[in-house]
């Protein structure tokens, strides 16, 4: 058991070193853009009784080297120093929690069961968890949420014979393209229309297309893939990865629980039940919105101390585990505090609005179609730089409406292009902290995850431009 633990050491050391590279790159062009590209910002201003935003130059505001190397700690006082620190806090609840069900045989209990349950039809089971996860993106916004779910489904999808790849895809992937094409979204589709000045979630008809058109897209995606590697598991991206983990992580020496298994099962469903109601009613009311991924993270920590508990443990046994869960998931703190330096430095320097009236100028004169596709493309290229959908909202959103207006564009299919632009290629940006996250604990490399999602986005892409030429040419409100 000993060797197996430092095997398994060896592994997550050599994967969160490459990731690791990753940040490091993009830290140093984020330092650098301050060097090279003159600072700016948008002011609003009033212009024949018109609101107004007007780019203006402002004094350059070179990094220094030492605050580039302090980036990751600086980025705690910056403007989304709050967020970051409670991100932090969110993940290492969630891994003391999972590190109890785990270590206690819950997690692999429950894991047993679904597999027996569905061994007979797991693609209908495919299907209607992606559709679900879908679903909750699409109407609720939920990403960070089900965030935790891949710890369910990475063992999960390993017994039923598939990868890690698809044990993270299931839960995060759908939700992430559920988010994108939103329906009823109210952090990028609510922030949006009112910024843009059309009424609440109008316009569905296309945005209802869009989501049948994807979800169509990603079951099919996703039932290939998952066919091929049942087939020759050697196709997997992450094959090498899996055999190693499956080897290390899921051998027989985690109990399966029999005699108190059911009322700590129980207990686990009344939790997820708590959560649900959470987010349910965050999406329909301001105040619980702003409090429900604290009270979410509250209900995981209370789910896996109890159920723990439930599960025969005594409380230094349920402390020990939940400590132990700490400890694996604090590589989590790292990935967090260097995504959020690249944005951080990005802000201190001043050069996104530059590059918003770089691009912004480039549009104009172009025909309608045109003017639309690139609108999609440029909302694409801001993701990278933003990847919060209501921040990039909020920055684009007014400029671009304007623009909009000039090049004879609806509102309505201005924020079309915003939805897609900053949905759909979030899942493959390094600069998505939450993703980069997800692929540390999942231990799959950041190039194995592009050369899988890659063809996915290009026929997602090419859904996207389709969808925009419609909206163009009917006049889209």
């Amino acid at each position: 058991m000993e060797q197996q633990d430092k095997k398994r050491a060896l592994l997550e050391v050599r994967m969160f070193l490459f990731t690791i590279i990753v940040f490091l790159v993009l830290i140093v062009l984020a330092g650098i853009a301050s060097y090279a590209i003159p600072a700016g910002e948008y002011v609003t201003k009033i212009v024949n009784g018109n609101t107004e935003q007007i780019y203006q130059t402002v004094a350059q505001t070179p990094i220094p080297v030492w605050k580039i190397i302090l980036a990751p700690i600086m980025s705690l006082g910056g403007p989304n120093g709050p967020i970051i620190i409670f991100l932090i806090f969110f993940i290492l609840t969630i891994g003391g929690s999972f590190s109890i069900l785990n270590k206690s045989g819950i997690l692999s209990r429950l894991i047993t069961d679904m597999v027996e349950k569905f061994a007979d039809q797991k693609y209908v089971f495919l299907f209607i968890s992606i559709t679900v996860f879908v679903l909750l993106g699409s109407t609720l916004g939920i990403i960070e949420e089900v965030t935790p779910m891949i710890l369910i489904f990475i063992p999960l999808a390993y017994r039923l014979k598939w990868d890690t790849v698809t044990g993270v895809a299931i839960p995060f992937a759908s939700a992430h393209f559920g988010f994108a094409a939103a329906t009823f979204n109210p952090f990028t589709i609510g922030t949006a229309q009112k910024l843009a000045g059309v009424p609440l979630f109008s316009g569905l008809s296309l945005r209802l297309l869009t989501l049948v058109l994807v979800l169509i897209t990603y079951c099919a995606f996703m039932y290939w893939y998952t066919r091929r590697i049942e087939k020759d598991p050697t196709k997997s991206v992450t094959y090498g990865i899996d055999v190693e983990i499956k080897a290390l992580s899921y051998s027989d020496d985690i109990p399966v629980l029999e005699g108190k298994v059911r009322p700590a099962l129980t207990w686990i469903g009344c939790c997820f039940l708590a959560i649900s109601i959470v987010v349910a009613a965050g999406a329909f009311y301001k105040p619980v919105q702003g409090l429900a991924f604290p009270l979410i993270a509250v209900i995981f920590l209370v789910m896996g101390i109890g159920a723990g508990l439930f599960a025969g443990k005594s409380v230094k046994e349920v402390m020990v585990m939940f400590k132990n869960g700490l400890i694996d998931f604090s590589i989590a703190i790292v990935l967090i505090l260097l995504a959020s330096s690249i944005g951080w430095l990005i802000h201190e320097g001043k050069t996104l609005a530059t590059m918003l009236h770089f691009l912004t100028q480039h549009l104009q004169g172009m025909s309608k179609e045109l003017a639309a596709v690139l609108m999609y493309v440029f909302q694409m290229f801001m993701n990278f730089l933003i990847p919060s959908g209501s921040a990039q909202a909020t920055l684009t959103i007014p400029i671009m409406a304007q623009l909009g207006d000039i090049l004879g564009l609806t509102r309505q299919t201005t924020v079309l292009a915003f939805q897609f632009g900053d949905g759909f290629a979030n899942i493959m940006f390094p600069t998505n902290t939450l993703l980069m996250v997800v692929l540390g604990i999942a231990g799959i490399k950041y190039t194995d995850w592009v050369k899988w999602i890659f063809p996915l986005q290009v026929v997602i892409a090419a859904i996207c431009v389709g969808v925009l030429l419609i909206a163009v040419n009917i006049n889209y409100v």
